[in-house]
């Protein structure tokens, strides 16, 4: 299965509680719910980032996650 990932980054300077950054959509696929929830994690994880939640939304997963760097 194929869905859609809304990235939303807190950047550094905002961290823990300031607004993020527009939202970035990243496709994913997996081949179960739990897949598709382990993939996001590692997409943002590749990306130098945080995991801060991971929710399933109605068209795909929401992520919002912080900048480390």
């Amino acid at each position: 299965m194929e869905r859609t990932v809304k990235l939303f980054v807190i950047p550094k300077d905002n961290v823990p509680g300031g607004p993020p950054n527009a939202a970035k959509e990243i496709a994913i696929s997996a081949r179960s719910l739990d897949g598709l929830r382990e993939e996001a994690r590692a997409v943002v994880v590749s990306e130098g980032l945080r995991v801060r939640s991971i929710s399933f939304g109605p068209s795909g997963l929401i992520v919002y996650a912080e900048e480390t760097r």
